[in-house]
């Protein structure tokens, strides 16, 4: 019995440390541009798995234009396989109800084909991904704000 306990004991024991940290064998990272040029801090980048069961990753774009996928706050990484792209503005207001978004941010028209109904697809292969995005300057046809 006492040995039944322990092989209990230290099965669990690694279960637990083999899922504290682990990555999804996949990540991603890139640039985004606006017709070329770098695109400004806090576009958010959404990769969202094509299929069922699929886990959403997220980033945002730093002041070079550059992100990173993650889970959550606490887990770098995003599922391999064909994803939709979606970029995004973040919601805003200031207590008059005036855009509360930067400058930098307020002249960007992100278009309805990489926004809420994008059609921009890319295929994230197991490992590290460097996987650009270039929005095409507004003019011409809906934009998402």
């Amino acid at each position: 019995m006492r040995i039944a306990r322990l092989f209990a004991l230290v099965c669990t024991a690694a279960v637990v440390v083999g899922c504290w940290g682990r990555t999804p064998g996949a990540t991603a990272s890139g640039t985004v541009t606006i017709d070329g040029k770098t695109a400004p801090a806090g576009i958010r980048v959404d990769f969202q798995p094509v299929g069922p069961g699929g886990s959403l990753s997220s980033g945002f774009t730093d002041d070079r234009g550059r992100y990173e996928l993650r889970f959550n706050a606490n887990l770098k990484g995003v599922m391999p396989g064909e994803c939709i792209v979606r970029l995004s503005l973040p919601e805003a207001a200031g207590p008059d109800g005036s855009s509360g978004l930067p400058e930098t941010l307020r002249q960007i028209r992100i278009p309805d084909s990489m926004g809420e109904r994008s059609q921009l697809t890319r295929t994230v292969k197991p490992g590290a991904n460097k996987i650009d995005i270039d929005i095409p300057a507004a003019g011409g046809g809906s934009t998402t704000r």
